[in-house]
């Protein structure tokens, strides 16, 4: 009796991590959402919350979209700034002042954040029987602060990672169960992830090479007719995006629309740019911050690998103050080390590799080939954050986890990486913790 007990407790772990990461997000939404500095509305750790508001905004009052020029965040998809504009003209109808429907909009946006932690938590479960493997997945999503800033964001970002992680369950459930049904379900939350954000076309790309996997591997002539079925809507959905986002009325095609900043100025022709990993320099500064150490912002592995934990900004509105916050920083990014070592490790055993490895790997190289050639464009350090691949969060979890367990069952001391993993995400769940505090005993 007592062992089923100590069991259904250790089988609840990873459900009591995703609660806390829930409790976690309603908290910095509370504290953390839109404030009004020189009269305009700020967001704390958030990204070009003034554009993102004018789309809005316009949306709101013309219940229509602009027209394809620059400006207004041009080029973006138009799904998120549709529904938070019909939300921000509904409640201006009701008479609620500016500051309460940005108030809204940003738990809107948590909402869309607690939703994509959900899905990782289901998804942890069905990758792996492992307690463990589950709970370091929640964990990971759960407590980075780099996951939970899109708790308090107004932009598209959270819309479209939830959107894609919604995609992206599907797809495993098709790809294990092999249910018509849930090939329906992710290929139209795939969609509707692209119309909210360019880069989660590479989901329907992915839709399509999990299908020909199938295909090769079972013969069958329904996966065929899927295939060109899947096929025809991205055409589709490929076209009318272009079309109505891409070409203005000048006529001129426009991809991308983004700037080179002064002071972020970086040099993708340079091979150290693309090889280099100045971990010792990152530790040094306990964080990927845009106008910090070259050594840090310039070389694109540094900077990613910074900004997968804490983003793109500068902490030293509060670390100076209290400096054990930059000691757990740089204690997390030592700990942290283990998730691309999972990630790399898992080219070591592609012969255990199923079809979710393979889209995985897929969707996250197309992914960094089109940060690539964004960077060659615009070489600017904003421009080279880990969030640029929202879409696919759940993907390099899903490969890193897959890695640490496929090692584990190779080491003698199966105890290392699950305590290390716990080490991990029990310091991160610390500084999130840590920093609400300071927020509401200090307002920092």
């Amino acid at each position: 009796m007592e062992n089923k007990q100590e069991k259904y407790v250790v089988k609840i772990i990873p459900l009591i991590i995703l609660s806390i990461g829930i409790i976690a997000r309603l908290a910095y939404t509370d504290y953390f959402k839109e404030e009004v500095y020189k009269n305009y509305t700020v967001f704390q750790y958030t990204h070009d919350s003034f554009p993102h508001t004018e789309y809005i905004q316009f949306v709101a009052s013309h219940l229509s979209l602009p027209s394809p020029e620059k400006g207004l965040e041009f080029p973006q998809q138009p799904l998120y700034y549709i529904s938070s504009g019909v939300l921000y003209r509904l409640f201006e109808y009701f008479s609620f002042s500016h500051a309460s429907i940005m108030a809204i909009l940003v738990w809107y946006s948590s909402f869309f954040s607690i939703g994509t932690l959900v899905l990782g938590y289901f998804l942890a479960r069905k990758i792996s029987k492992l307690v463990w493997v589950q709970s370091f997945f929640t964990g990971v999503l759960a407590f980075t602060p780099a996951f939970l800033y899109q708790a308090g964001m107004i932009g598209n970002d959270p819309l479209c990672t939830f959107l894609a992680s919604l995609a992206f369950f599907f797809l495993v459930k098709y790809i294990q169960e092999n249910q018509l049904k849930n090939l329906v379900f992710t290929l139209c939350f795939a969609v509707l992830a692209f119309f909210t954000k360019v880069s989660a076309g590479i989901i329907i790309l992915a839709i399509l090479l999990a299908l020909i996997l199938k295909y090769y591997k079972e013969k069958q002539k329904i996966i065929l007719k899927a295939i060109y079925f899947v096929f025809l809507i991205g055409f589709l959905c490929l076209g009318i995006s272009f079309y109505r986002a891409y070409i203005p009325t000048t006529r001129e095609f426009r991809f991308v629309e983004s700037y080179s900043y002064d002071g972020q100025q970086t040099d993708p022709t340079r091979l150290s740019y693309f090889l280099s990993f100045n971990f010792q320099e990152l530790l040094k500064e306990g964080q990927s911050f845009v106008y910090g150490n070259k050594n840090v912002s310039r070389t694109l592995p540094t900077f990613l690998y910074g900004s997968f934990f804490f983003g793109e900004y500068t902490y030293d509105n509060f670390t100076k103050t209290y400096p054990f916050m930059k000691i757990l920083m740089q204690f997390i990014m030592t700990v942290g080390i283990i998730l691309p070592l999972g990630f790399i490790i898992n080219f070591f055993y592609v012969k255990k590799w199923g079809i979710i490895d393979y889209i995985s790997v897929f969707g996250i190289a197309i992914n960094l080939l089109l940060t690539i050639s964004f960077l060659y464009k615009y070489p600017s350090v904003c421009n080279s954050d880990f969030r640029y691949f929202c879409p696919l969060f759940l993907a390099v979890l899903f490969l890193s986890c897959m890695g640490l367990s496929r090692l584990n069952e190779k080491i003698k001391f199966k105890f290392i990486l699950p305590v290390l993993g716990f080490v991990l995400i029990s310091s991160e769940l610390c500084w999130v913790v840590g920093r609400i505090a300071i927020r509401i005993f200090t307002n920092i």
